[in-house]
């Protein structure tokens, strides 16, 4: 497997941050690895994904994930490490920092076209 692009990590670092704060609301008694050093970004979401058949718990999570990844994209750095830290997503401040970064510039590209 080809290594990610930094735009893949965050979209995906944030998409576990996400999936587990929905994981945390629908499936209480999920127990989260300790991924730590080996931490893959995506791995949280496929984990789970891997890990759960029932399919009404599955859309109610994804549902609420793609929500709540909509609203991460639009927090500081430090919200970002704080929300990770929450949840057990390993993040360093200035990961955070640069993802955060991205997403304002990725909005703000989208706000500045013109035709």
């Amino acid at each position: 497997m080809s290594e990610l692009s930094a735009k893949d990590q965050y979209v995906l670092i944030v998409a576990d941050i996400a999936m587990a704060a929905a994981i945390e609301t629908h499936n209480a008694g999920y127990v989260f690895p300790a991924d730590g050093a080996d931490y893959v970004p995506g791995s949280l979401r496929e984990r789970w994904l891997a890990s759960t058949s029932d399919s009404m718990l599955r859309k109610q999570v994804t549902s609420m994930a793609s929500a709540a990844a909509a609203s991460l994209q639009q927090r500081t750095g430090e919200q970002l490490a704080d929300a990770a830290d929450k949840y057990g997503v390993p993040l360093t401040p200035d990961t955070a920092q640069r993802i955060a970064e991205y997403f304002e510039a990725r909005r703000n590209a989208v706000l500045s076209y013109n035709r």
